[in-house]
């Protein structure tokens, strides 16, 4: 399927926003995996890149970074950013993550692979395993970073209509092919493909007016809503009562809870 969330300029800049609340999660879990300097990785749908720049940096000018996305406008920004930064270990590869992976890559020659919230836009997952596997070599560490719960997003008190938002949101993905639960079908998946678990951490935040994590999650509900009402799941009345339940919320005490997030670190076996 397509990223839903669309691709134009207002979301690369949200991507931007959420990687920085995101990045010392990530960090840490490539600590976990071992990613190091000289090493040469896979981003798994990098979109424009932000992570990308993180893990070229990790691995220096002697490693690799190959980000690969599916949308033409990110990954023209990750290779455009990449020469601004002088990253020559950073390229942008534009492929379809449901297709077969391309002998270049799938040459079971790379130390890892780092895939954040994009399996769960994609309706078949076999390509992208199958992707994983001729990748990366024996040894090798692969590390996600997927939604186990989606509908754990929430307001308290008065979320009423923040709950009908993210029940909107979970059906939208759906009836486009996408699973925001993905995260508890991977396990069995990644056995099959001849990996091991061998680490798991889950993140579920919750957090009062002004943390980044509650900012966060404003910034998703006011940024996606021009997306439903465009394919209308999602009207100007409803919009209207969410906007009017942000703002009572931001002048009182409030508590915002985070999607439920699950790092799972593999291992090729």
């Amino acid at each position: 399927m397509t990223y839903v969330l669309g691709t134009h300029s207002e979301e690369l800049n949200r991507l931007g926003r959420q990687h920085q609340i995101w990045q010392a999660e990530a960090m840490v879990a490539w600590d976990k995996a071992g990613f190091k300097s000289g090493d040469r990785l896979l981003d798994l749908g990098c979109g424009p890149g932000f992570a990308s720049f993180d893990l070229a940096k990790r691995v220096g000018s002697t490693g690799q970074v190959l980000g690969i996305d599916q949308s033409p406008s990110y990954i023209t920004y990750l290779n455009e950013q990449a020469a601004e930064l002088q990253l020559p270990q950073l390229k942008g590869e534009l492929l379809n993550l449901a297709g077969p992976a391309p002998l270049a890559i799938a040459d079971y020659s790379w130390d890892g692979a780092w895939c954040r919230w994009l399996c769960m836009f994609l309706t078949d997952l076999n390509p992208l395993l199958a992707l994983i596997k001729s990748s990366l070599r024996c040894g090798a560490k692969l590390v996600l970073h997927e939604y186990i719960r989606w509908d754990t997003f929430s307001l308290h008190p008065h979320g009423s209509a923040v709950a009908e938002f993210v029940n909107c949101c979970i059906q939208h993905w759906q009836s486009h092919g996408g699973d925001p639960n993905v995260a508890s079908r991977l396990p069995a998946l990644l056995q099959q493909q001849g990996f091991e678990l061998v680490s798991s951490c889950s993140f579920l935040a919750c957090s009062p007016n002004g943390h980044k994590k509650a900012q966060w999650l404003e910034d998703f509900l006011t940024s996606y809503q021009a997306q439903l009402i465009a394919d209308g799941v999602w009207t100007q009345s409803q919009q209207e009562a969410l906007e009017a339940e942000i703002s009572q919320a931001k002048n009182n005490q409030s508590l915002w809870q985070t999607p439920a997030l699950v790092e799972q670190i593999w291992q090729k076996t």
